[in-house]
């Protein structure tokens, strides 16, 4: 596809993000040729350490949580990690900050001019456009989350000082694998020969292992080579030996931030098992971990917004991730109703989903999602209807059903809100007070 001409380019965010959605026939194209042409064209070579995250679920909290702790010990950070829950420029920040419009578009711009002819795909074209400002700001750690899998992901062009790989668990099984071992295989992609390897499943497939094994990896293992561990006053931390000469130690009782399960307390362990394996961490001052622990909260992973009616936001979308909210209802039921406010893409395993949470819903309120991947809001409850066993109405779009369930509510009960990236972040806009973004913010997330 030919490029525009420069005349024809967009001139704000909202147009550049409607513009990259169609410059590549397909949404998802799992091949590297095409971004490492355009990413050489922009001399995007970074010359400072990277970290490279992938696993199923975790990916974003601990990339997060990295970027905290290297904030607070003085490094200049860059992080990219997808999708977003409200604005794009979320996907793209310096020291924990969203890069604002006009830099963004600037980047859009810097991108567009190098791949010429070359089609890419909206997550590949914002990849560069992030490695581009990374370099620009000359970073001192550069922090990247895979988009899907590992190996064929657009970040993978890059070769990682530190990998990561958090929970391994199904999803997104037509482009994976049907099985954990074959996602495995597919997530160890981002190993580099004798680096760092942190693992963070604590029941890793064999082909995991093999790879780490294979490449000389300097393989660390959540429950041998590190570990975290929930306590009575919080959590205990394992640290193993440290790139630096930081010597191993028990870290006692961190902080653990409410609502914190097994799950979490693994994905913080994992988090700084890695920053002690990258080159400018040449120490670590728990008093300031203990900081950034005491404070961290991340949008949409068991987000309460407490009130009247006690509402929950989690982008909770695979059985692994549902099992986790599961866990969380559990510890903290209502004293009456729960309202799910719902919404699946068609490539998810919902029937597995409804059978972990039926017996925790009193009513399902569905809404209809977008893209290519949507199912009708009425075939979705139809299809809950075959298994759940509370209350089901179907809706136009998400923000109808939270409205229907929030207008059905009464003090004491609550309204829990997950299902995808798109179903949270449609709706908090509204619970902070902000203006809904224009569907062209909007476009391929896998989840």
């Amino acid at each position: 596809m030919a490029v525009r001409s420069r005349k024809a380019l967009p001139s704000n965010i909202d147009g550049w993000l409607a513009y990259i959605q169609t410059i590549h026939s397909r949404s998802i194209d799992l091949t590297l040729e095409r971004v490492r042409r355009v990413a050489h064209c922009m001399k995007l070579a970074p010359a400072v350490p990277v970290m490279t995250v992938a696993g199923t679920n975790g990916k974003g909290s601990v990339v997060n949580l990295c970027q905290r702790v290297l904030t607070v010990h003085g490094l200049s950070v860059g992080s990219y990690t997808s999708p977003h829950l409200v604005h794009y420029n979320e996907r793209i920040c310096w020291n924990g900050q969203a890069v604002d419009n006009e830099t963004l578009v600037d980047a859009f711009r810097a991108v567009e001019t190098a791949r010429k002819h070359i089609p890419l795909t909206y997550f590949e074209f914002g990849t560069l456009a992030a490695m581009h400002l990374f370099c620009q700001w000359q970073v001192e750690v550069i922090l990247l989350e895979v988009g899907l899998g590992g190996r064929l992901d657009a970040t993978n062009i890059w070769s990682a000082d530190v990998s990561v790989i958090t929970a391994i668990d199904h999803d997104h099984e037509s482009w994976l694998g049907t099985t954990r071992r074959a996602i495995a295989r597919e997530k160890a992609g981002i190993l580099r020969y004798a680096r760092p390897a942190v693992i963070g499943d604590p029941k890793p497939p064999t082909s995991l292992n093999d790879r780490v094994r294979q490449l000389r990896c300097q393989g660390l293992f959540i429950g041998v080579e590190f570990s975290g561990e929930v306590t009575p006053q919080g959590w205990d931390w394992h640290m193993p030996v440290g790139r630096k000469g930081l010597s191993p130690r028990d870290i006692s009782d961190l902080p653990k931030p409410t609502g914190w399960l097994e799950a979490h307390v693994r994905n913080a362990a994992t988090a700084l098992t890695a920053l002690v394996q990258l080159e400018p961490m040449t120490t670590i001052s728990m008093k300031k971990v203990r900081q950034v622990l005491a404070q961290w909260s991340l949008p949409g992973r068991l987000q309460r917004v407490p009130g009247a009616v006690d509402q929950l936001f989690d982008v909770a979308h695979n059985p692994a991730a549902i099992r986790t909210l599961a866990q969380f209802l559990e510890k903290s039921p209502p004293s009456s109703k729960t309202h799910a406010v719902f919404a699946l893409f068609g490539d998810k395993d919902l029937d597995q989903i409804i059978k972990i949470l039926d017996s925790l819903i009193d009513h399902w309120y569905v809404g209809g999602l977008t893209g290519d991947r949507a199912v009708a809001p009425g075939v979705l409850a139809a299809a809950i209807g075959r298994i759940a066993r509370g209350g089901i109405s179907a809706h136009a779009d998400p923000v109808m059903a939270y409205r229907a369930a929030i207008k059905d509510a009464r003090p004491g009960e609550r309204v829990v809100v997950f299902g995808s990236f798109q179903v949270v972040g449609a709706i908090l806009p509204l619970v902070n007070g902000e203006t809904r973004l224009p569907c062209g913010a909007r476009a391929e997330s896998p989840c």
